[in-house]
């Protein structure tokens, strides 16, 4: 079994223009057409059994809806695929209300992107949000670490990472992107051996900018593998998801990677499936 603990679709109405615009904003290529029916296509392709999506609020109005539309696809995702996770904005007035219906619904958990929601991590707003998130028995997805669209500030760096868990101490906390994209050396020193999970989403791999982009190779550089099995050697593989962040890295070849980089059957498997069962409830 594999599932994919970091996947992105988005209404097949909006799915086009969406697509075109976060790859400008991010100099970052897509890799399916950003709907739900790509996305299935790519798990057949790659031998993926069950994606999960994680939706994203911009702003706190869209709260309810993409909540409502999590809790559709989860009613029918043993026949299609995809599970969804739920989202909280740190402007929505009724967060605590909203995340007891989140669970009441069968939403096992939330994601937060402090960079897009333009919010620090450790910021009131967010703790209260992970705080009752925690009451309410929910996972928490944090985009960590710098945004390959927003390089002027790291609204979720380790410092705000560790703040959480002084004050909070979340059980189900799962950082992005290895947790933290672009401050791996960080995250290897100060957050490996700490009670979060760490997805593997667009870390792994090579990053390949859209047609006509100009990216500096700096920002091209991405977690290097040796990096990768140290991190894993000290955070241990029972705290470590696979991932892919479809649309922006391609599953077949991101799952390549993984098997490529754990060589230990009893280790992969915990990564590619077991962990996520755990902390999801899938």
């Amino acid at each position: 079994m594999v599932i994919d603990a970091h996947t992105h679709t988005f209404p097949e109405k909006i799915a086009a223009g969406v697509i075109a615009n976060l790859q400008q904003k991010a100099q970052s290529r897509a890799y399916t057409r950003g709907t739900d029916r790509a996305l299935q296509q790519s798990m057949r392709q790659a031998g993926i059994d069950i994606s999960i999506l994680l939706p994203v609020a911009t702003n706190s109005r869209q709260v309810q809806k993409l909540n409502d539309i999590a809790a559709e696809k989860n009613a029918v995702y043993r026949q299609s695929g995809l599970f969804s996770l739920g989202c909280m904005h740190p402007d929505y007035e009724n967060y605590a209300a909203e995340l007891s219906r989140i669970a009441a619904n069968g939403i096992t958990g939330i994601k937060l992107h402090p960079a897009y929601q333009g919010v620090d991590l450790d910021d009131l707003r967010f703790m209260r949000i992970i705080d009752k998130a925690c009451e309410c028995g929910l996972a928490i997805v944090i985009h960590a670490g710098w945004d390959i669209g927003i390089m002027h500030h790291n609204f979720a760096s380790a410092a705000q990472i560790e703040s959480v868990l002084r004050e909070i101490a979340p059980d189900k906390f799962v950082l992005a992107h290895m947790g933290g994209w672009k401050d791996w050396d960080t995250v290897e020193q100060e957050l490996c051996g700490e009670n979060v999970y760490l997805d593997t989403s667009f870390s792994l791999g090579a990053y390949v900018p859209p047609s006509g982009c100009t990216v500096p190779f700096e920002k091209r550089q991405m977690l290097s593998t040796a990096q990768f099995s140290a991190m894993l050697k000290k955070h241990g593989a029972d705290k470590i998801l696979f991932g892919s962040d479809s649309p922006w890295s391609d599953q077949t070849q991101s799952l390549a990677t993984i098997k490529s980089c754990v060589t230990d059957n009893e280790a992969l498997e915990r990564i590619l499936y077991r962990n996520a069962k755990a902390v999801f409830g899938i």
